[in-house]
């Protein structure tokens, strides 16, 4: 038989120590995480609101460029601009009694918008064969001022006052 060592009797089991807990990050890591999860929304959050905002501003920045591409023109077509700035009213305020007011109704509008200049007469510049190019130009130059001096609030400011009732 084989001879057993008499130390063998008083040998025990290697006792393993026990695995880390799963959430074994040190709690600045944590912190750290959160902070970034917390930019990392703040940043998606504000992209969605410019987002937003230039869409809002769509209308009006539209309105500008396509206002650039009709002055340039050696001849200012005085309909296609007074159709731009309808257009733009409808776009903010679609239920507006501007968009089918009488020409007289509207130029009283445009007057009303900016006193310091006086607006040509719309009747005889819209109306005629062959409108005078100077008050076309100064059409074009008035309409211009206006589209420059609108902001977002104002046509907006415009768009809750129509739906209010106010007359025009």
């Amino acid at each position: 038989m084989t001879e057993t060592h008499p130390l063998l009797a008083e040998l025990a089991d290697i006792i393993e120590t026990d695995t880390a807990p799963a959430m074994g990050i040190a709690p600045g890591w944590w912190l750290l995480l959160l902070l970034a999860l917390v930019a990392a929304v703040l940043v998606v959050w504000l992209a969605t609101k410019r987002r937003q905002q230039l869409l809002r501003q769509g209308g009006l920045l539209a309105a500008r460029a396509e206002m650039q591409q009709l002055v340039v023109s050696e001849a200012v077509d005085a309909a296609a601009i007074n159709q731009l700035l309808k257009r733009l009213i409808r776009h903010y305020a679609p239920n507006s009694p501007l968009l089918s007011c009488s020409i007289s109704d509207w130029q009283q509008f445009l007057q009303a918008q900016d006193t310091t200049v006086t607006w040509p007469d719309l009747n005889r510049l819209l109306y005629q064969p062959k409108p005078d190019p100077a008050d076309a130009k100064h059409f074009a130059d008035c309409a211009q001022n206006w589209l420059a001096q609108q902001s977002l609030s104002q046509l907006q400011q415009l768009a809750q006052q129509q739906a209010g009732g106010v007359d025009v």
